[in-house]
C-alpha cells in the first residue's frame, strides 16, 4: 500500500513562505524588467508570473516527493500551491501600493485598467487575479501529483545501474 509523505507542518509552512518570497522577488524583478524595456503597457505579459508560480510550486513539491520517496496527499499539494500563490501576490501587492506612489506611469496604468470600485486601491485587483490564478494552478498541480497517490507513478527513487560499470560481470561474459 502506498504511504503518504510525512511532511511536518512547520516545513510546509516554511516552504510556503520561502516560495512566496522567491515568487514575489521574481514578480518585482520582472516588473522592473518590463518597465525598463518599455513593455509595461503590455499587461498580458503578466502571465509570466503565473508560469513562475506553477514552476516554483511544482518543483518544490517534486523535491518533497524525491526526498521522502512517498506521495504528497493531493489536498496538501492544493493547499501549498494555493497559499503560496496568495501569499506571493499579497506581498507583491504590498510592494505595488508603495511603489506605484513613486511611479506615475505605473499608477496611471493601474487607474486606467482598474474598475471604478477599486480605483482607490488598484493593486487589490492584482490580488484578486492572483488568487484566482493560484486556484487554477493549485488544481493543475493537484491533478498532476495525484498520479503518485494513485500509484500510476512511483515516488521511490529509481536506481540506475549502468551495465558497463560492473567490470566483473563484463569480464565473466567475455570469457564464455
Amino acid at each position: 500500500m502506498l504511504e503518504p509523505a510525512r511532511i511536518p507542518t512547520v516545513k510546509v509552512r516554511n516552504s510556503i513562505l520561502i516560495w512566496a518570497v522567491i515568487l514575489c522577488a521574481f514578480y518585482i524583478v520582472f516588473l522592473m524588467l518590463m518597465k525598463y524595456t518599455g513593455l509595461l503597457q503590455i499587461t498580458g505579459l503578466r502571465a509570466v508570473n503565473y508560469v513562475a508560480l506553477f514552476i516554483v510550486t511544482f518543483m518544490g513539491i517534486k523535491r518533497w516527493i524525491a526526498q521522502t520517496e512517498h506521495f504528497v496527499p493531493f489536498l496538501t499539494v492544493f493547499a501549498c500551491t494555493l497559499f503560496t500563490g496568495v501569499a506571493s501576490f499579497a506581498l507583491f501587492c504590498i510592494f505595488l501600493i508603495f511603489y506605484a506612489e513613486s511611479d506615475p506611469l505605473l499608477n496611471d496604468l493601474f487607474h486606467q485598467h482598474a474598475p471604478d470600485t477599486l480605483k482607490s486601491v488598484p493593486s487589490a485587483l492584482l490580488l484578486f487575479e492572483g488568487t484566482a490564478v493560484s486556484i487554477v494552478v493549485a488544481f493543475i498541480n493537484m491533478q498532476y501529483f495525484r498520479r503518485y497517490e494513485e500509484g500510476e507513478v512511483s515516488a521511490a527513487k529509481k536506481t540506475h545501474t549502468d551495465p558497463h560499470s560492473n567490470t566483473q560481470s563484463n569480464a565473466q561474459s567475455n570469457t564464455h
